[in-house]
């Protein structure tokens, strides 16, 4: 199955396809985004995308949204370069 840069065989949280739009422009170790399973949580607040752990081809992310959560899988050519990007735009300041 072909798909573009980002996949959309499966549904997505609002906001994580402008989100997809704005990583695959800004990082160029970005290959493809494929958006995973959505699960409930509770609590509200502002969404957050935040990198969880390497896999054979790229990352697992995870993108939270107030009731929701989705993993989300970037497939990388560059792993390490891709998770130094990702850290450095969407890690919150302490």
């Amino acid at each position: 199955m072909k798909f573009g840069k980002i996949k959309k065989q499966h549904s997505m949280l609002e906001g994580l396809h402008e989100l997809g739009k704005q990583i695959l422009d800004g990082c160029v170790h970005v290959q493809r985004i494929v958006p995973g399973r959505i699960n409930r949580r509770k609590g509200r607040g502002v969404s957050e995308f935040k990198v969880q752990y390497p896999t054979p081809a790229g990352l697992k992310c995870i993108y939270l949204r107030s009731g929701a959560t989705q993993e989300v899988f970037l497939i990388c050519s560059d792993l390490a370069q891709a998770e130094q990007w990702l850290k450095l735009q969407f890690e919150k300041s302490s």
